[in-house]
């Protein structure tokens, strides 16, 4: 089908709600229930209802859902299982902060309605956090979003505990323990932010106390050895290696874990105390005999967030989504929830299913800005997402993110990686633009062109699927984003619709097809990183439907004749420009001769050669002298390209050179004043002095060329 539209150079916030709609109400985020198709399955870390997402949340949303988006294109019965926090120490500090504004406390007004303003909160961040989800284009399974205090998870956690409690793992006992004065709550070491020798609280900043207080345990030593043995015996693979060291060293050193937390907010303690001093853990289908009072105590947040694999499946029954999807095929989140979650989870679930939880961990790092600070609110660097979706969309976010997505790694992030995302858009649009315009349409099928160009167009995308097919597979966005990127503008852009343009516009079948084949081949695979640009752009070429179930095409065999000869053809082009410059050639054509090169019109056309066969004799490059001069002949992969060797500068081109030598030495003068200024050197950024240096360089050699041409010129 003929390309039906010319895509609009940029989507707008409307249109990529309406395609999101549309996907959500096809019920696309959806596993597919297909008889045999191998199921896939990942957790959405919940983030925690404590306000708006920001920046690090896109980056780890980005890295889900575009691995969640290639498996789904793999033909796997994907799901990808959203969630929210209930954040209990976090949020209770919150809201205790509303009511002292309000004159009040959690003591005024009871438990009841602390809950009640609890959830309220809840219901408000849900709403937000969810839409700012949907606008990055995040494709978990919406019906089945979970809260950690829902039904389903309240229950699988008070099984857990009972179950616990009931093998003699959870046990009380009073022990020294940091106190929150502003929380009222005991809190773990590791909760706490140690400021010298004087540890604070990590939530309200409070100066931590030691205090004597009764608490729950969890002998988490007991577990230790199964979770070890879920890695080292390679039932769950742990990426990147330092993850891995961390993940065992945490293992091999853990203390019993105090599980019992002093908030109104949150799973209370299924333990009930009756006559006799009678203590019992009560599981949530039996009757509660009179009598008896409940622990006025909550769990630690994590104790259900380690439960989350089984509990959004159901457990603790035989759910079929339990049996087809877990243990779950992948993890992804933070560096810095080794031991908070990823470790706790493979403690619990293994010991309740005698399965660890999740086969593959993959853990990111953080995001930084341009200076290599971490963002955070006291520095007054962070960053939120959504005027950038708004500003420049969601893919130019996507894109922007990925590019820097490599696993484990920080990822610093400024203003040029938006830039440059934003310009790879563009191109991206250009090149179908004019692949519509020509009669190119969507094309699944391999072509065998005729033209050597057009096979090694093919060559280069081959080339390139490799390593993007990979990085997806492995997480590693960014090596997968560079291969498809380069591509697109190195060879698809900058090659081989230069030289073939004029035969695409003609109707050319050889160019046509493989130019259809190419567009929809790189349309699939950057699909999974920029779902709404792709979509668009495939709609202009004919194509409709979801195009998370569009397989992604497999490099081809080989073709080194192809291979040779666009690579020939690429040096030559770079060898010409860099031969004008270096003589003072100007843009107009240059007489060439050339031997063995088989693209040698798509040479002429690209680097602006005139075949001296077709011109006259005293206008062709002179046979007649002794030896072929070393600056004017070009041998090049086997190729050589003869070109003149001498410039004959006019007036005007002089004068342009004039001016280029001036700015030049201004430039040198100036950024050496820069660099032996001591209080440059004491002040400024480590990354700004070798930008000076690196620009001192660059003008200085560009300082010596043209006064080589001038002087070339002169005689």
């Amino acid at each position: 089908m003929p390309a039906s539209t010319t895509p609009p150079p940029t989507a707008t916030p409307t249109t990529t709600r309406e395609r999101y709609r549309r996907w959500q109400d096809s019920g696309a985020f959806a596993p597919d229930r297909t008889p045999g198709s191998p199921a896939w399955s990942m957790i959405l870390p919940p983030p925690n209802i404590t306000g708006d997402l920001h920046l690090g949340h896109a980056y780890e949303h980005t890295l889900s859902d575009t691995l969640t988006r290639w498996h789904r294109m793999q033909g796997e019965s994907t799901l990808w299982l959203p969630g929210l926090d209930h954040a209990a120490i976090a949020t209770n500090a919150l809201l205790e902060r509303r009511l002292r504004a309000e004159g009040t406390s959690r003591a005024v007004i009871g438990r009841e309605e602390f809950a009640r303003r609890a959830w309220a909160w809840k219901d408000a961040c849900e709403a937000g956090i969810t839409t700012q989800m949907r606008d990055l284009g995040a494709s978990p399974d919406w019906d089945r979003l979970t809260f950690t205090l829902d039904e389903g998870p309240s229950r699988a956690t008070r099984t857990a505990f009972t179950r616990l409690f009931d093998d003699g793992l959870i046990y009380r006992a009073r022990r020294d323990t940091l106190w929150c004065p502003g929380c009222a709550t005991t809190l773990s070491d590791i909760e706490a932010d140690h400021a010298g020798t004087q540890p604070t609280c990590s939530r309200c900043r409070s100066p931590l106390e030691t205090r004597s207080t009764p608490q729950w345990y969890l002998r988490t030593s007991a577990l230790a050895a199964a979770a070890t043995d879920a890695v080292t015996g390679g039932a769950t693979r742990i990426d990147p290696p330092d993850a891995l060291r961390d993940y065992l060293r945490w293992a091999a050193d853990l203390d019993d874990w105090c599980i019992s937390r002093q908030l109104w907010w949150g799973h209370r303690i299924p333990v009930w105390y009756g006559p006799g001093g009678k203590t019992r853990a009560f599981p949530s289908d039996e009757q509660i005999p009179d009598g008896w009072t409940q622990d006025e105590d909550t769990l630690d947040t994590w104790f259900s967030s380690a439960l989350w694999p089984l509990s959004t499946l159901g457990w603790p029954d035989d759910t079929a989504d339990l049996r087809r999807f877990y243990p779950n095929s992948l993890l992804v989140t933070g560096n810095d929830l080794i031991f908070f979650w990823a470790l706790r989870m493979t403690l619990l679930c293994t010991y309740l299913t005698g399965q660890p939880p999740i086969r593959r961990m993959l853990f990111h790092g953080m995001i930084r800005d341009s200076h290599g600070r971490k963002m955070s609110k006291s520095l007054g660097n962070t960053v939120d997402p959504l005027p950038l979706i708004a500003e420049h969309g969601p893919d130019t976010l996507r894109l922007a993110l990925a590019r820097r997505s490599r696993p484990g790694a920080d990822i610093p992030f400024g203003d040029d990686d938006l830039t440059g995302a934003r310009g790879f858009l563009t191109k991206l649009r250009s090149i179908t633009a004019l692949a519509a315009r020509s009669g190119c349409s969507w094309r699944r099928t391999r072509p065998a062109p005729s033209h050597l160009l057009d096979r090694w167009l093919l060559t280069r995308l081959d080339a390139a699927l490799a390593p993007a097919r990979a990085g997806y597979d492995t997480g590693d966005l960014a090596t997968a984003g560079d291969a498809l990127t380069r591509f697109a503008e190195d060879d698809l852009s900058g090659l081989h619709l230069e030289a073939r343009k004029d035969e695409l516009y003609a109707g050319d079948a050889s160019a046509r097809a493989a130019l259809s084949y190419t567009l929809t081949a790189l349309l699939t695979a950057l699909h999974p990183m920029l779902p709404f640009t792709t979509e668009e752009l495939a709609e202009t070429l004919g194509w409709s439907g979801n195009l998370d179930h569009e397989p992604c095409p497999e490099p081809g065999e080989p073709d080194p004749e192809a291979a040779a000869a666009g690579e020939q053809l690429r040096a030559l082009r770079d060898a010409t420009r860099s031969h004008r410059v270096r003589q003072g050639f100007s843009t107009a054509p240059l007489p060439a001769r050339g031997h063995g090169i088989p693209l040698w019109t798509e040479l002429c056309r690209i680097a602006g050669l005139t075949d001296t066969a077709r011109l006259t004799d005293t206008a062709r490059l002179t046979d007649t002298a002794p030896g072929p001069d070393p600056v004017s002949e070009l041998r090049v992969l086997g190729g050589t390209l003869t070109l003149p060797a001498r410039a004959e500068l006019d007036a005007a081109q002089r004068r342009i050179l004039l001016r280029r030598l001036e700015h030049a030495g201004t430039q040198v003068d100036r950024l050496s004043e820069r660099l032996a200024d001591p209080r440059f050197r004491e002040r400024a950024p480590v990354a700004a002095q070798e930008r000076a240096r690196a620009d001192l360089d660059a003008n200085a050699r560009e300082q010596r060329r043209l006064r080589a041409m001038l002087e070339l010129a002169a005689g």
